[in-house]
């Protein structure tokens, strides 16, 4: 069984969800960079290769995005057997 950091994003998460609206969000990565062989998903943070190599450009709108689309993968993730 693979040690995962995904308490630590959900936790990052509910910091974000607080943060005013039109703040830039901290970003999802655990520095756990490694991707996934059967998805398009980075191990660590869960994010496509295309939202971490956009993050640092994405306003804070799509970053809050990006952390809605982290926080359902968590989700289904933690739903698998």
């Amino acid at each position: 069984m693979h040690t995962t950091p995904w308490l630590a994003l959900q936790q990052r998460w509910q910091q974000v969800q607080q943060a005013p609206e039109a703040q830039a969000c901290a970003s999802p990565c655990m520095s756990i960079c490694v991707m996934k062989t059967d998805t398009d998903e980075c191990w660590g943070c869960l994010r496509s290769l295309d939202e971490v190599a956009h993050w640092s450009v994405y306003s804070p709108s799509e970053q809050r995005s990006v952390w809605q689309r982290i926080a359902q993968r968590v989700q289904s993730h933690f739903q698998q057997p």
